[in-house]
């Protein structure tokens, strides 16, 4: 596929991934489940992906069915309460019955009980707003967007890249960044290079959680220098931020809650 030239700016600071904590791998193949789902503050349905990991070897899709999926939040005033537990399963996607209107500011997770009552529970999120996009300037090849974060605390970006050539996907990527080395000034620049006339550039610029964000580090890390948005619901041996409630132990996948802001640019 079409290769993307990125790089992000945070003043003086070009990063695409970033050093994180090692997290360890089965390399001995044993079948677990794995759970990936990220919800956004947009109006809509949530999804989340519930599988079996298979060998390397196999080519098969494993979904899991007969699970429970509950969607819980807690408000600002440490009020918790049910979002939905009503979820349609179609092939290991579970989509819930009614749409979503999410609250910035507060928090969620899932609960994920198994067919033989193993309970797994992602870390609780806050839903952080959008990236506020403060300015865009096309060229013929390229795009400079200009967004900002605040300085007094920690910004973690999940964004996803795919370019559209008449309505055909001809390029697709993933990049995780953050500013926690330089983090002086609120603007940051995103600048993607490589475009043709006739294509159309889809951004997410997610506002995430640092958990989230060291999950797919990680993955992308695995995936090596060419990450595909399929990375986000590939099942990999790696944890992120659920835990088997009766072991106490971190399991595969991640479920996310981030500050959604798309682009669309023509070319």
């Amino acid at each position: 596929m079409k290769k993307l030239h990125i790089y992000i700016a945070f003043i003086s600071l070009f990063t695409l991934i970033s050093c994180v904590e090692d997290i360890s791998q089965d390399f001995e193949f044993k079948e677990q489940v794995f759970i990936s789902g990220l919800l956004t503050n947009e109006v809509g349905f949530v999804s989340i992906q519930v599988q079996k990991t298979v060998p390397v070897t196999d080519t098969i899709f494993n979904p899991v069915n007969n699970a429970q999926i509950s969607l819980f939040m807690k408000d600002s005033s440490d009020d918790v309460s049910l979002v939905s537990d009503s979820f349609t399963v179609n092939n290991g996607t579970y989509t819930t019955s009614e749409m979503i209107t999410p609250i910035i500011g507060n928090t969620y997770w899932i609960e994920t009980i198994l067919q033989d009552q193993t309970v797994l529970i992602s870390e609780e999120e806050i839903l952080r707003p959008p990236i506020p996009i403060t300015d865009m300037e096309k060229t013929d090849d390229s795009i400079r967007i200009t967004f900002t974060g605040p300085i007094d605390v920690q910004n973690f970006y999940l964004i996803q890249l795919e370019i559209l050539k008449d309505g055909t996907l001809i390029s697709d990527e993933l990049i995780v960044s953050n500013d926690r080395i330089i983090n002086e000034e609120e603007e940051k620049i995103l600048v993607i290079t490589g475009m043709n006339e006739g294509e159309t550039l889809n951004v997410n610029i997610s506002n995430i959680n640092f958990t989230t964000f060291q999950f797919y580090s990680n993955v992308i890390s695995n995936q090596g220098n060419e990450p595909e948005l399929s990375s986000l619901f590939l099942p990999v041996n790696l944890v992120g931020n659920i835990t088997n409630m009766t072991t106490n132990e971190l399991v595969l996948g991640n479920f996310g809650v981030s500050g959604l802001t798309p682009i669309t640019i023509d070319f």
